[in-house]
């Protein structure tokens, strides 16, 4: 028995084998996607405490205003002393939904000496809102 040549099933023959092929490099593709994005998260989650918090930079101008305002709103809470701000020594920061929240140690000055406070700061960027949660 010859072997015929037949068009249709060349042609339908290369379109399985294609179809076929296709699938096993987009599988493949898919695979190699969805590792890159687990290598991502992981990578970022060496950045991340598990509960959200993730440090801050002292010396970034932002988080700098924010210990100016939390000092400045202390101050005009309390009417006997006038700290004066000096540096921001740690901190962290967590976003959620709303805004940031931002939980500062600052350096402040009161009577010519310099005292550490702990200040939470609480901003919402949408409405530029910030808000003096508390300041020990």
């Amino acid at each position: 028995m010859a072997f015929k040549f037949n068009s249709f099933s060349f042609v339908s023959l290369s379109i399985v084998v294609s179809f076929a092929f296709s699938h096993v490099v987009a599988a493949h593709d898919d695979r190699k996607l969805l590792n890159s994005f687990e290598h991502v998260s992981n990578t970022l989650a060496l950045f991340q405490s598990p509960d959200g918090w993730q440090p801050i930079d002292v010396n970034d101008p932002k988080v700098v205003d924010i210990a100016k305002f939390a000092v400045n709103t202390e101050n005009s809470l309390l009417k006997s002393v006038q700290l004066e701000f000096d540096s921001v020594s740690d901190g962290q920061f967590q976003v959620d939904n709303n805004g940031t929240t931002y939980q500062l140690t600052i350096v402040a000055i009161e009577f010519d000496e310099a005292n550490e406070y702990s200040a939470v700061v609480y901003e919402n960027s949408k409405d530029n809102v910030r808000k003096l949660i508390s300041f020990d």
